[in-house]
């Protein structure tokens, strides 16, 4: 059987709403968004260990299912459902170890996504023309099913809460630290605990604006720029510009309009 992407897109789609931090403690530190516009979230590192992680967890679904149903009469079609059931369970304890702020639709697309899997399951393989006719019936009944599936789990979530917890531990980011700080229902931290050094902060920044300039080129034009739809939106005042044009550049729409005034 075929890795279904419709089981496993929805809790992940789903996760979108995920909010790391409430409004409040967001409103009251509002330097912690330097650390997401500066790239410190969402950069190649998160990507590899993401990556990572989905090469770990294929690993442990394949090992442990093939092992387990090594010295049993099973079809191939048996020991897939084995494997796509070990990634469905899997995939539904991940998100839910990394959402934060649950909703009554998150809860919904993790858990109910888990019961629709074996639901849809059931039906198919009730249909005597279907390549998987009985398969799920035999394979709820064994115990030797259940126990596979609860070793993909354990082995597959057992390093992750490991690394996970040295991380909050003993290398906890800025935003980890305020989420411990909720979590506990104390006082929010104080504002200097948590901001960032001048010099970090003046190099993240001269790093962004060398960036900014190198990828502009001769068709590059900022999202905020001097433009009739521009000043349509902002009013009758001067457009908010977020890159100052150059002098020459000035200097010609200057004559340009001394032109078409004379």
């Amino acid at each position: 059987m075929a890795y279904n992407v419709f089981y496993t897109s929805i809790p992940v789609l789903v996760s979108i709403l995920d909010k790391d931090l409430s409004e409040e403690t967001v409103m009251q530190h509002p330097q912690i968004l330097f650390y997401c516009q500066a790239g410190r979230l969402l950069n190649p590192s998160t990507f590899a260990g993401w990556f990572g992680r989905s090469l770990f967890h294929a690993v442990v679904v394949f090992v442990v299912s093939i092992n387990a149903y090594a010295y049993e009469k099973s079809e191939m079609e048996e020991v897939a459902m084995v494997a796509l059931s070990g990634c469905i369970w899997l995939q539904a304890f991940v998100v839910a170890l990394e959402t934060n702020s649950f909703t009554l639709l998150q809860h919904l697309a993790i858990w109910g996504n888990l019961i629709a899997f074996y639901i849809i399951n059931w039906i198919v393989s009730a249909i005597p023309s279907s390549g998987m006719y009985t398969i799920m019936f035999r394979l709820c009944r064994q115990p030797s099913y259940w126990i596979t599936i609860f070793l993909i789990v354990v082995a597959g979530m057992g390093p992750i809460l490991a690394i996970k917890y040295f991380r909050f531990t003993y290398r906890p980011s800025k935003i980890n630290t305020l989420q411990q700080a909720e979590r506990m229902g104390g006082p929010i931290l104080s504002l200097g605990s948590i901001e960032p050094q001048p010099r970090s902060i003046e190099k993240d920044v001269s790093v962004l604006s060398i960036t900014q300039t190198k990828n502009r080129n001769s068709v590059y034009e900022p999202l905020l720029s001097d433009s009739p739809n521009t000043r349509r939106s902002f009013g009758s005042g001067a457009p908010f510009d977020l890159f100052q044009p150059q002098p020459r550049l000035l200097s010609s729409l200057s004559y340009s309009r001394n032109c078409k005034d004379n």
